[in-house]
């Protein structure tokens, strides 16, 4: 599961009672941008769509959802373009919150040591 399967989640999980976090993973450099921005949309709006559509609910039945974090997790640094579109993104979908984080492989290379 990765970016480039726009119709899979990579992984969920709740925070606590209240939050529920989606996982993306992106493992593709950004050598072409415009594409790699247009699979990781398909995919954004994919786990918006089964937020909106209240499919999680099927997942997390006995819990209230009230935020949601869209952790993305690259192999390789974002550009520039990438944070001002995700940048674009949070905002309230139906009546939950939506947050985006953003990790990166060097992140992790750089605490392991």
């Amino acid at each position: 599961m990765s970016v480039v399967e726009s119709g899979v989640v990579d992984g969920i999980g709740l925070a606590d009672n209240e939050t529920m976090k989606m996982l993306i993973t992106d493992h593709l450099d950004w050598q072409d941008e415009y594409q790699h921005l247009l699979m990781l949309q398909e995919k954004i709006n994919s786990y918006i769509g089964f937020c909106e559509s209240g499919q999680y609910q099927d997942v997390y039945a006995d819990t209230s959802i009230k935020h949601i974090i869209f952790e993305i997790h690259f192999m390789f640094e974002p550009t520039q373009n990438t944070y001002r579109f995700l940048e674009q993104i949070p905002g309230r979908i139906n009546d939950l919150d939506l947050s985006i984080e953003c990790h990166t492989e060097e992140e992790v290379d750089k605490e392991d040591r």
